[in-house]
């Protein structure tokens, strides 16, 4: 509630008083009315006397908050003084506060404004209106400077400044500046977020120059290392960075991809996997096993190359998301028939390698069949006493160890052998039921329900009675009858990874969950399970022997784990496994643009890669040197044109995307885009080589749509030069004029200095843009100039415009040189200014009527024209000026020239809102300094 004067209160639903702070300001105002009445003899204000001043007020409200209530001397006073205040009106609890926020020097502060005198000079009135027209005139121009500068900071040095820094610490070598999730982590983490996919690479075409970089900037660190994350520099790699071994193992690769890239173009297939398996000669990383478990699955060889790729057919299965489909159901049981027949076939290599080694005490003799080889196999590691614990028993069957020999048949891979062992008279009668079982086993490769049960059976009761009686025998049965599904290992023997690796992919088995027995379902799926599990146990922290876990992930189909945790150790290594197993259709890939993560989840959990991502990356490190292969390693990232959607449309985005910057970072413009000959005909070059491998039938438009795009962009960037060289080749001779024109009015509005050189045609680097732009001016006149097929494309508007630019830099080169007569005469041949007037100002109408038909390129050059025309009139008046003889032809030459100069600025003033202040001032000034 709001004090007032004449006792009564205001309303609180009344209106506010904002200028005035309530309280005690009120009775200031009032008080400084009492006063000046008193003064002036007025009558009397109905004001209510004031016990206290502004003094008393404040005195009595400090001595309130002092007051001591336990103080009998000064509980009166305050007694008194809250009385006193609320007989007022007034909250005693705001009187402080409000003291507070007084004004006190509002009512000194207050003097009376005197009207401003007149004034009667005209003149000083009108330089007064005319300073504020200059000065509104100023502040308009600077508002409007500022306002585009701050619009174009926006619009061109957005920058992302994670991705500035990012790219600061990879150019120091310091890695990823980001914590990035390991690779070698198993662990799901999801897919990407709808918010990191705002915030990763956005579109493909018409992206700005200063936007993130598709194929990143040539590395000078550790070959490799960047692709795969900071994990990758980490490990020990078995070629040093930069090495020469390493250099030729990156020259084979490169010479593989070309001849890969041949082959595609005559849709012919290659052995990719055979001829990268040639490179890996390191025993040690896997590698060399990795491609021969890779070729027993996809079936390639090299002996039947008339046979067309088999990717369509390996892609339409492998990429399938429903686990339960038939294409999902037929590829793992290829990739578990083929990794098992690795598995034997590598045992029959290395048995056939220890029987060399020591024949002697083999003593395989008679014919080289399987069965001959295995008891000489079996011989040999008796002789070693490596086959099991010594106090384990072996059945003989004759000279056999009948139940040895049966195991390492089936180990072998030789299970119709095996079949005919057993159907021997002699066995069938020691046992007859696992004759009966192999039989069955041999034909269809799996027993029946009622065998398996019955195989079940006998081998629980086995294990229940005799488990130490020749534990060969109970492997056999473990593996012909499938017994013990929850423990695949073998107990009592004697064996490598490779034997219980083989054992996994024995009982794996995809069948429908329904037919299985209740307990022996076991399928890939949960074989890749079990081997992420392992990882996560037993590699995780790269103590154990990476080699063997990145097999066991190839031999599961884990290709997308496999390429990651290689890449840890080998990235070259690990580009080209994902090469080789993308060219068979066996790599999920992921969306290079909406895709952070190298490895990420469908939303179906099944595993991708970015693909892309690390064929761009690994180009990092060659590219600079050798164009021609960055453009065969761009070309497979159209391998996955087949895949339909959105996703397949992306990789042939990014491939184009790849090219486009890579052409505007070589600028090997003749190689990567060929030439045009003067006669018209065109030259190609690598990428128009490979037109079919980038997904557009059209070559032409193709080649055209590429260079069109890289032009615009380097157009964007300034880089002039190249903008007119790529659209010249993209056959846009009018788009050439175009930027030529624009680099020449930009030369002339800078009064930059022209070079002085054989009509501009060679020029350095540190002449600036004003010397490029000049000296391909003359060679386009030279190239277009004589040949109908470029000029006959090129609009008239451009043509015109572009012999009065040119004419323009002629009468700035006479200026350089002095010769005032000359740059005038040439400007005067432009017929945009009004040289010739005479003073009459219909003509300098007209050209005003003309100057506002002009082009930009050329209306905008109008003002520095007007410039250099005034500095002529001045030059050549004070040559006149100092010559020795005068006569009338000098006199009539000089008051023509300052007719001409005032004619300009007749015509200045009709179209100086068309110009920039700046300008219009310095041009006033130079007339002024001519005498006008």
């Amino acid at each position: 509630m709001a004090f007032n004067p004449g006792g009564t209160s205001t309303q609180p639903g009344g209106p506010a008083q904002p200028s005035q702070p309530a309280f005690f300001n009120t009775l200031l105002e009032r008080g400084k009315k009492r006063q000046s009445a008193a003064i002036s003899d007025a009558g009397p204000v109905d004001i209510p006397n004031l016990q206290l001043g502004i003094g008393g007020l404040r005195s009595l409200a400090q001595g309130i908050s002092r007051v001591d209530r336990d103080d009998p001397q000064t509980r009166g006073v305050g007694k008194k003084g809250l009385s006193s205040l609320a007989a007022s009106g007034i909250p005693p609890s705001a009187v402080r506060s409000k003291l507070a926020s007084l004004d006190t020097q509002a009512a000194s502060s207050g003097t009376p404004r005197h009207s401003e005198s007149f004034d009667p000079d005209t003149q000083r009135f009108l330089r007064q209106i005319q300073q504020r027209g200059k000065d509104a005139i100023a502040t308009d121009s600077f508002n409007r400077v500022r306002n585009e500068f701050n619009t174009f900071l926006e619009d061109k040095i957005a920058l992302s400044w994670e991705d500035q820094r990012e790219k600061m610490f990879e150019s120091l070598g310091l890695g990823h500046y980001k914590n990035n999730r390991p690779v070698n982590d198993m662990s799901k983490t999801g897919d990407y977020t709808a918010a990191s996919a705002l915030r990763s690479r956005s579109s493909v075409f018409g992206r700005s120059g200063l936007k993130k970089s598709v194929i990143g900037t040539p590395t000078s660190g550790p070959m490799g290392t960047h692709i795969f994350g900071d994990a990758a520099a980490a490990q020990s790699d078995p070629y040093p960075s930069n090495s020469r071994a390493l250099r030729e193992k990156m020259e084979r690769y490169a010479a593989i991809v070309r001849n890969l890239n041949s082959a595609r173009m005559q849709e012919k297939p290659y052995p990719i996997l055979h001829e990268l398996r040639e490179i890996e000669h390191n025993p040690t990383d896997g590698l060399h096993d990795a491609y021969d478990a890779i070729v027993k699955i996809v079936g390639e060889s090299k002996l039947h190359m008339y046979l067309s790729s088999d990717r369509p057919e390996f892609a339409q299965d492998y990429l399938n998301d429903n686990p339960g489909s038939d294409a999902a159901v037929r590829m793992r049981e290829r990739i578990i028939a083929g990794s098992r027949g690795f598995l034997e076939e590598r045992f029959r290599n290395d048995m056939n390698d220890l029987l060399n080694s020591d024949p002697k005490t083999a003593l395989r003799g008679g014919i080289p069949s399987p069965l001959s080889k295995v008891r000489a196999y079996i011989r040999l590691r008796f002789q070693r006493k490596d086959l099991a614990a010594d106090d384990a028993e072996f059945q003989q069957l004759g000279e056999d160890h009948c139940w040895v020999l049966i195991f390492y048949l089936l180990r072998g891979g030789f299970v119709k052998e095996a079949a005919e062992y057993v159907s021997q008279n002699n066995f069938r009668s020691m046992d007859p039921k696992f004759a009966m079982y192999m039989t069955t086993y041999a034909l269809e490769g799996r027993l029946p329900r009622d065998l398996q049960q019955k195989a079940h059976i006998e081998y629980q009761q086995r294990v229940r009675n005799a488990p130490d009686i020749d534990p060969y025998r109970m492997a056999c049965y473990k593996i012909v009858g499938r017994c013990e599904p929850s423990n695949r290992r073998f107990e009592g023997i004697n064996q490598k990874i490779e034997d219980w690796t083989w054992l996994q992919f024995v009982f794996a088995r995809e069948e429908s969950r329904v037919e299985e027995i209740a307990g022996d379902s076991f399928g890939l799926l949960d074989l890749r399970k079990d081997f992420l599990d392992i990882g996560q146990r037993v590699f995780a922290d790269n103590s154990g022997n990476h080699a063997i876990y990145f097999l066991l992930q190839i031999l599961a189909g884990m290709f997308e784990h496999a390429v990651v945790y290689l890449g840890q150790f080998e990235p070259a290594s690990a580009v080209h496994l994902a090469i080789g197993l993308n060219y068979y259709g066996l790599l999920r890939v992921s969306n290079y643009f909406t895709s952070n993560e190298l490895l990420s989840y469908t939303t179906s959990d099944q595993p991708q890669i970015n693909f892309a991502s690390i064929i761009l990356q690994y180009t990092r490190d060659f590219r600079a040197g050798d164009p021609e292969a960055a453009v065969d390693y761009f070309s497979l990232l159209c391998l996955n044109t087949d895949i339909l959607g959105d996703l397949g449309k992306s990789q042939v985005s990014v491939c184009h995307e790849a090219l486009r910057e890579f052409i505007l970072e070589s600028r090997e413009f003749t190689n990567l885009l060929g030439d045009i000959k003067p006669d018209g005909t065109r030259i190609k070059g690598a990428i128009e080589q490979r037109s079919k491998l980038f997904g557009i039938h059209d070559d032409k438009e193709f080649f055209r749509l590429i260079t069109l795009q890289a032009a615009a962009i380097a157009s964007d960037k300034g880089l002039v030069a190249d903008a007119a060289r790529l659209y010249h080749l993209a056959e846009d001779y009018d788009k050439v004029t175009e930027l030529i024109n624009q680099g020449l009015s930009d030369t002339i509005v800078s009064n930059a200095a022209i070079p002085d050189s054989n009509e501009g045609r060679t020029t350095s680097s540190t002449e600036g843009p004003g010397a490029e732009s000049i000296s391909l001016a003359y060679r386009m006149r030279d190239l277009y100039g004589g040949n109908a097929m470029y000029y006959s494309k090129i609009s008239r508007e451009n043509l015109s415009s572009f012999e009065l630019l040119l004419r323009a830099i002629e009468a700035k080169k006479f200026m350089d040189k002095s010769l005032w007569s000359e740059a005038l005469d040439e400007m005067n041949g432009l017929a945009i200014l009004p040289l010739t007037a005479e003073g009459s100002v219909s003509y300098i109408r007209n050209t005003v009527q003309t100057f506002s038909t002009l082009p930009p390129v050329v209306s905008r050059i109008v003002g520095q024209l007007m410039m250099w025309c005034i500095q002529c009139i001045g030059k050549r008046r004070e040559s006149l000026q100092q010559g020795l003889y005068e006569n009338d032809m000098r006199h009539a030459l000089y008051d023509q020239l300052l007719t001409a100069a005032r004619d300009l600025m007749t015509f200045a003033g009709m179209v100086r809102y068309k110009l920039s202040p700046k300008l219009y001032q310095a041009l006033a000034c130079a007339a002024g300094d001519i005498g006008l």
